[in-house]
C-alpha cells in the first residue's frame, strides 16, 4: 500500500467510528450461518471427507463461534487433513474472535518452527491471502494453513485487509470465517503443497457460505455423514 493509500486509510479510521457503530448495531443478529443449501463438499479434489469432530465445551466458550464444522479430509497417497471453520456472525462477531492459532499453538506446548504469508492462486488471477506455519511438540511437527474468511470478497494482506475490514462494517458486513487446515509433516515440502492444493479447492465453497444472507445450519446429514 503505498503512503498516500495509507493516509488516506487513517483518515477513514478516525473519521468512521460512528458510522461504523450505527451500522454495527443494524446488522442482523444471526446465529447458525452454515444453510442446509449450501453444504460444504464432501470432495476436495482427491480428498474425500471421512470423518466429523465437535470442539470441547471449554474450547467453544473460549474462542465462541456462532457455528462450527471440523472434517477430517483423506486420499490416497496425499495428507490427511483436518478442516476446521469457526463462523462469525451478525452485529456481534465483533465482540468475539478466532483466535490467532500462531498465538494458541505455544500456549499449547507446541513450538512455532517458521511462519510466512502466502498467496493461494484461485484462478481467474484472484488470490486468497493466507498464513503458513509448521510447529512441532515432542515428535509431532504438523504444518497449518489459515486465513480469515470476509463475506463477499477475498482476504488481502494485513494491513489492506484491517482498512477493508472498516468498510466491511459500514457496508453491514461484519461476519467473517475463521479457517484452518492442517496436516502432520515431515518437515519436507509435500504437506505444504498438499494444503494449499486444497486451500484453493475449498475456499469458494467456504465463501459461499459467509456470504450467504439466509439464516440456516449445518444440515443433519452433514452432521451424521
Amino acid at each position: 500500500m503505498s503512503r498516500r493509500s495509507l493516509l488516506i486509510a487513517t483518515l477513514i479510521a478516525l473519521l468512521l467510528p460512528g458510522v461504523v457503530l450505527i451500522r454495527w448495531m443494524r446488522a442482523p443478529e444471526a446465529q447458525t450461518p452454515f444453510p442446509e443449501t449450501t453444504p460444504l463438499p464432501r470432495d476436495v479434489g482427491p480428498w474425500h471427507a471421512t470423518e466429523q469432530q465437535r470442539l470441547a465445551d471449554g474450547v467453544i466458550a473460549a474462542i465462541k463461534p456462532d457455528s462450527h464444522l471440523m472434517q477430517l479430509y483423506e486420499a490416497p497417497g496425499r495428507t490427511p487433513i483436518w478442516l476446521y471453520i469457526g463462523v462469525y456472525a451478525g452485529r456481534g462477531s465483533y465482540g468475539k474472535a478466532a483466535h490467532d492459532p500462531e498465538v494458541c499453538y505455544p500456549a499449547q506446548g507446541w513450538d512455532v518452527l517458521r511462519s510466512e504469508s502466502l498467496g493461494v492462486p484461485l484462478g481467474d488471477s484472484e488470490v486468497l491471502h493466507a498464513k503458513h506455519f509448521e510447529a512441532r511438540r515432542d515428535s509431532v511437527t504438523e504444518a497449518v494453513i489459515y486465513w480469515f474468511q470476509p463475506a463477499m470478497r477475498w482476504p488481502e494482506s494485513d494491513l489492506r485487509e484491517r482498512f477493508l475490514r472498516v468498510l466491511d462494517a459500514v457496508n453491514g458486513r461484519p461476519q467473517y470465517a475463521f479457517v484452518r487446515l492442517s496436516g502432520l509433516t515431515d518437515g519436507g515440502t509435500a504437506t505444504k503443497r498438499d494444503l494449499i492444493e486444497f486451500a484453493a479447492g475449498i475456499a469458494l465453497s467456504v465463501r459461499t457460505v459467509v456470504d450467504n444472507e439466509d439464516d440456516g445450519s449445518i444440515s443433519e446429514n452433514e452432521r451424521r455423514s
